[in-house]
């Protein structure tokens, strides 16, 4: 006999198993877990408590490998119960594929140990351990672990501390199961391992295939075939593909593509062409050279008013204040006053993507999925911001952001951008307990130093700033936190409350910047934006009709932030008939555009800049996922799956010159100065 099983009758086994088994079958039913997880679980935890499994020293090696592969099977079962989406959706092709690479990993890991228990348990514990990380970070930003994580890791583990996470019971079944599992991998005899050629050929076969496996995953071979799930939000990439699949896919997801048709040698003809045809004459109209503005941009932290855009949608979010009074008060009716929504291609999380799109022009929607272009594709040579148009103006320019200059690196970013002045957490070094909200440098303190900034420079600049505020980032879990804004009839959601009442306060500290800007007699313009929304499901789910299964298109009402340009000026007049009619929806690539023309600067842009400007044109809005037209029609396409109108594929041949193609990248037509 290769195997010899024996059974234990103590009775502590038997109580500790009926016990045991009452809280798990319960548990399992009230989270709504599958049949199978509450039938397996019991099973293994009944074989760890009165089996032991006995393996004969004479066990051949094809058995032995079997048996590594079956452990290999189930530590993966066991994985995807633990990150709370299962097996039961991933296509078989996928399956297969996930197998060979776990298998190929359990065969390296025998290859080098020579155990099978240890190379078990090693797999098990590695893959809990990612397993409940993966779970984690889905909490944080509403999408799993993806490959291009390891360039943000270091961001990652700095704003983590933000957080309040908790395991789902799904996830806490997976955990206990797990446990099991591993006291039943030690509670097994194994023979004393010998590396046979046998053995050694099945392992090595073994890694090989997960080699082959990780290729077919990678360069999308047979792609149709297979049927990747390419939806990322929540658990659906493990659900639909495997976790391991999931990765690989979206290390694939991230390989730069020439975009079709892209020639380098006819592409600033293509855009001479293109802005010829768009062109109206009255733009060389020559202007009397004047003194600009001061111009203050701030990309507040995940501002959204949730609140509007529920009405919007047709819902009501009861709430017992108002919560952002001074923005809704801002009428764009006013002369001094522009104000609308703008379309982002991040929710959650990756500020420095809607950071990027405002300050460049570029559009994440030609930028391969849930990258960070700051991380990933900038360089000195190939950043050309609007930050540039400003200095040539004679702009003093400054950045300002609370946190570590590390962060997206943005210390090194904002050299590349040219700006004079940065100013990060560790420049603010006289702040009281009053200046923090939330455990943030507050939007009070960052407008404190705006100020400083502006009275303290040279009078005969003028002041450009961009700020990036930080007191409404995620992870809305404080304790004995003093709610301004609460919800009637949902005060069990504590987490949007802390977020309704964090925006309540960024809202009166933005009134009561705008009313100092109110005093000054210099001209001075202030662009506010959100960057996202927050990564709180119940608003969606709630107020916003959104579910995990609602189509693109329904799901753009996360990605929907507002944005107002507030003067001390007549506005209107400053910006003619430049800006569309129809302002109510645009995107942050449009954003620096309308900046430049309600500035009467948009005859110094770069050709790419008056590009994007007459694009505008013919697009509303554009994001990652997508674009709306005029009509208000949502054309959804991506990255990977471009359906684009030719000026949007001029849009992407331009994007990918200027931020991939090193040898052909044609600088004039990005340049700024």
């Amino acid at each position: 006999m290769w195997i010899k099983v024996t059974h234990e009758k103590k009775r502590n086994n038997i109580v500790l198993f009926s016990i045991i088994s009452v809280l798990f079958a319960a548990a399992s039913l009230l989270c709504g877990a599958h049949p199978a997880i509450g039938i397996g679980g019991a099973v293994l935890l009944f074989c760890a408590l009165f089996f032991q499994i006995h393996l004969s020293e004479t066990l051949p090696s094809w058995a032995a490998f079997l048996i590594l592969a079956a452990l290999t099977l189930i530590v993966f079962i066991l994985m995807q119960v633990t990150i709370s989406c299962g097996i039961f959706l991933i296509g078989p092709l996928k399956f297969i594929l996930n197998l060979l690479l776990m298998a190929g990993a359990a065969s390296l890991l025998w290859i080098l140990i020579g155990s099978i228990r240890i190379s078990s348990l090693i797999l098990l514990v590695f893959c809990t351990v990612v397993a409940i990380i993966d779970h984690i970070v889905v909490q944080a930003r509403s999408f799993e672990i993806q490959f291009s994580d390891i360039s943000a890791i270091g961001t990652a583990a700095k704003v983590a501390g933000d957080y309040s996470f908790a395991l789902s019971p799904v996830t806490m079944i997976g955990l206990v199961l797990s446990i099991c599992f591993g006291v039943f991998l030690v509670r097994t005899r194994y023979p004393r391992q010998k590396r046979n050629r046998s053995m050694m050929l099945l392992s090595m076969g073994s890694v090989v295939l997960m080699i082959l496996s990780v290729v077919v995953i990678y360069t999308q071979f047979m792609a149709p075939v297979i049927g990747y799930q390419d939806k990322y939000w929540k658990y659906r990439g493990s659900e639909r593909n495997g976790f391991w699949v999931n990765l690989i896919y979206s290390a694939s997801a991230t390989r730069v593509q020439v975009p079709e048709g892209y020639d380098p040698d006819t592409l600033e003809d293509k855009l001479d062409a293109y802005i010829a045809d768009a062109k109206n004459p009255d733009t060389d109209t020559k202007t009397e050279k004047k003194k600009q503005p001061n111009v203050i941009v701030i990309m507040n932290e995940t501002f959204s008013d949730v609140q509007n855009i529920a009405k919007y949608l047709g819902n009501e979010m009861p709430t017992s204040v108002p919560v952002t009074p001074f923005l809704d008060s801002l009428s764009g009716e006013a002369n001094n006053v522009i104000k609308g929504h703008s379309l982002v291609s991040v929710y959650g999380g990756n500020t420095a993507n809607s950071e990027l799109e405002f300050l460049s022009g570029l559009s994440i929607q030609f930028i391969p999925r849930n990258t960070v272009a700051y991380n990933l594709y900038m360089t000195q040579d190939n950043s050309f911001t609007i930050v540039d148009m400003f200095k040539n103006a004679g702009y003093h320019t400054f950045a300002v952001h609370p946190e570590d200059r590390t962060n997206w690196q943005r210390e090194k970013i904002y050299d590349y951008f040219g700006f004079d002045e940065t100013c990060f957490k560790d420049s603010f070094t006289d702040l009281t307990d009053e200046d923090y909200y939330r455990g943030h440098v507050s939007d009070q303190a960052i407008y404190n130093k705006l100020i400083e900034t502006y009275e303290n420079r040279d009078s005969d600049e003028p002041l450009f700033a961009f700020a990036v505020t930080m007191q409404n980032h995620g992870g809305f879990s404080s304790s004995n936190f003093d709610y301004t804004v609460t919800l009637d009839g949902y005060e069990r959601y504590t987490g949007v409350q802390e977020y309704l009442s964090s925006i309540n306060n960024a809202d009166q500290a933005f009134q009561s910047f705008v009313e100092y800007f109110k005093t000054v007699e210099e001209d001075t313009l202030i662009l506010f934006y959100g960057d996202h929304q927050p990564s709180l499901t119940n608003i969606g789910a709630l107020f916003f009709d959104v579910t995990d299964d609602s189509s693109t298109e329904a799901q753009m009402a996360k990605y929907v932030v507002p944005y107002v340009f507030w003067a001390n000026y007549d506005l209107e007049a400053a910006a003619g008939d430049r800006l569309p009619a129809n302002r109510e929806l645009t995107s942050l690539n449009f954003l620096p555009t309308w900046l430049l023309q309600i500035l009467d600067m948009e005859q110094q842009p770069s050709k790419f800049m008056q590009f994007v400007n007459t694009v505008n044109k013919e697009v509303k809005a554009i994001n990652a996922m997508g674009w709306y037209d005029y009509a208000g029609v949502f054309h959804e396409t991506s990255y990977n799956l471009p359906v684009l109108t030719e000026p949007l594929k001029l849009y992407s041949h331009l994007q990918y010159n200027v931020l991939y193609d090193n040898k052909h990248r044609i600088a004039g037509i990005f340049n700024m100065d």
